[in-house]
This record gives C-alpha cells, sequence and structure tokens, in this order.
C-alpha cells in the first residue's frame, strides 16, 4: 500500500500468480491474497493449483496454518460472552462433551480454556521444527497429524454456533470462516461428514462475494 491509496483500496491487490511467485512464504501469501479477494469463492481457495509446484501436504499444511491465525480472531470476538463461569465444560449443544487433550491426561477444561488450550497446542505443533522443518515441503509422515488436529479445531466452531449463536452468525456473514473450514476438511478428507455438526445451512454461501 502506497502513501495516498484511498482506505476502500487498501489491501486490494490483484492474486499474484502461485507459480510465478517465489521463496519460502509463497503459498502463505498466495492464500492470503485470494482470502483478500473473496472468503467465500471456497472452490477457488481450496482448490491446489495446477502447474505450481506444491505438494498437497504443504497446501493442506498452509491452510491449517491461516485458520489459526482466524481462529484466534473468533477468540476474541468472543470475549466475555465465553468464560469459565457461562460455560465451564467444553459441549456442542446438550449432546456432545469433550474432555482436553492438552494435559497429561485429558480433563474437563472450560471452554475458552479448552478452545485457548486447542488452538495453542495445534499452532505449537505446526511450528515444530522436527515435525515440521521447512515453509516449502511438509515430510509425508508429518500429514498424520492434520486429521487429529482438524477434528479438534471444529469442535470450536461446534461450540460457537451451539452457545454463542449471534457471535458465529455475526462471525461468517464477515469471514465464512466455518463454511471455509467445512469445505477444506471434507475436501481433503481429514474429517467424515458425521463429524460435521454445524448445519450446513448455517453457513451456505453463495461461493462469489
Amino acid at each position: 500500500n502506497l502513501p495516498g491509496r484511498p482506505a476502500a483500496q487498501m489491501w486490494n491487490w490483484p492474486v499474484r500468480p502461485l507459480a510465478a511467485s517465489e521463496g519460502p512464504l509463497r503459498v502463505a501469501e498466495y492464500i492470503q491474497d485470494l482470502l483478500r479477494q473473496s472468503t467465500s469463492d471456497l472452490e477457488r481457495i481450496y482448490e491446489l493449483p495446477e502447474g505450481c509446484g506444491v505438494d498437497p501436504l504443504l497446501w493442506q499444511y498452509e491452510h491449517l496454518r491461516q485458520f489459526l491465525i482466524e481462529l484466534n480472531l473468533l477468540m476474541v470476538a468472543l470475549g466475555e460472552d465465553c468464560t469459565p463461569d457461562t460455560c465451564p465444560k467444553m459441549t456442542a449443544s446438550n449432546e456432545w462433551q469433550y474432555l482436553c487433550a492438552a494435559h497429561r491426561k485429558t480433563q474437563d477444561c472450560a471452554a475458552i480454556d479448552y478452545m485457548s488450550h486447542t488452538i495453542d497446542g495445534s499452532t505449537a505443533l505446526l511450528t515444530n521444527a522436527k515435525h515440521f522443518g521447512s515453509r516449502g515441503s511438509v515430510p509425508p509422515d508429518s500429514g498424520k497429524y492434520f486429521q487429529s488436529m482438524a477434528r479438534r479445531l471444529y469442535r470450536i466452531f461446534a461450540h460457537v454456533y451451539y452457545h454463542h449463536r449471534s457471535i458465529f452468525d455475526e462471525r461468517e456473514a464477515e469471514t465464512h470462516l466455518c463454511a471455509r473450514f467445512s469445505h477444506f476438511v471434507m475436501r481433503y478428507q481429514l474429517m467424515s461428514p458425521s463429524m460435521l455438526l454445524v448445519p450446513q445451512d448455517a453457513y451456505e454461501t453463495n461461493r462469489s462475494t
């Protein structure tokens, strides 16, 4: 953004072709370019571009990193609406309750703590040099962590939908985050359809805005 650029045009530059980009952050930057242009064009955001030389595991890895950034913003939006007093357990409706795996032995956590622990644990894993030593490639064996990570992160959407619906609706209208995450995990078979607890009509998008 150059000095004097109108506010309406801030961050509004064309998507840079991935095949023409260089450097270790080229995939992350490309994904963020796509999101700046549209958060609801799900096919374009999550389809691995052809001829770009990017490994599918690296593509998934960078998308998971981006989801963690945005989930932190969702946590901020919850503010005082989700506290140990209002949500003493991590639940999704009255049917599902989750134990926190961030401890030596799984245990109950307040929802806000469960979500924080899950985001922090996922971030720590994705930045662990032992498993993910480079932003330019992902060892085949490290992809095994993506399914369990996706399942735990999805529970955040389920909790917010069932217990903080107004915040879910407001954030979803702006970011399509749950729609995007659900599409992503289905496309790359990180979860089964039966695990998606948020009704599809709660986050349907016309995929064009």
